[in-house]
């Protein structure tokens, strides 16, 4: 089957850029997430928020660059990425809830420039001291509006 496109060049052309940045991007966050997924855990603070149902829509408002991903590992584990695929820079924390101390400890491993693991520890102890704010949602995925 073949089909006549009708629209003038330059709006194709910008269609193929599009794409072709959207593929580099979706790359760039595999080889992010690869990486992470291979540098060395470290114990850290615990970070209250960032186990939050709406940490995502949480993190958009301080640090808008900065994609937040969760997903449970085990039972009891959680892993969340924040990537900022902009600068190649991301952080890993697997938040174990730990029986014998009956509460949460983290470990996080950061790739890329050095900082972006500070700067969500100080968004999310300022959204603490705000009185834990949670930002209007637009609809199950958690997206702010």
């Amino acid at each position: 089957m073949t089909a006549t496109l009708t629209a003038p060049k330059t709006s194709l052309s910008g269609l193929v850029t599009a794409l072709v940045r959207g593929t580099r991007r979706t790359d760039h966050c595999a080889d992010l997430i690869a990486e992470l997924a291979t540098a060395r855990l470290a114990p850290a603070c615990f970070v209250p928020g960032i186990e939050h149902q709406a940490a995502a829509a949480i993190v958009r408002t301080g640090l808008p660059t900065v994609e937040h991903q969760r997903r449970p590992l085990q039972r009891r584990i959680d892993e969340h990425l924040f990537l900022d695929i902009s600068v190649r820079t991301g952080v890993r924390v697997l938040a174990c809830w730990d029986d014998r101390a009956h509460r949460v400890r983290m470990h996080v491993a950061e790739v890329g420039e050095p900082g972006l693991w500070d700067r969500i520890v100080v968004h999310f102890t300022l959204w603490e001291m705000a009185g834990r704010p949670v930002p209007a949602t637009d609809g199950p995925t958690g997206s702010a509006s």
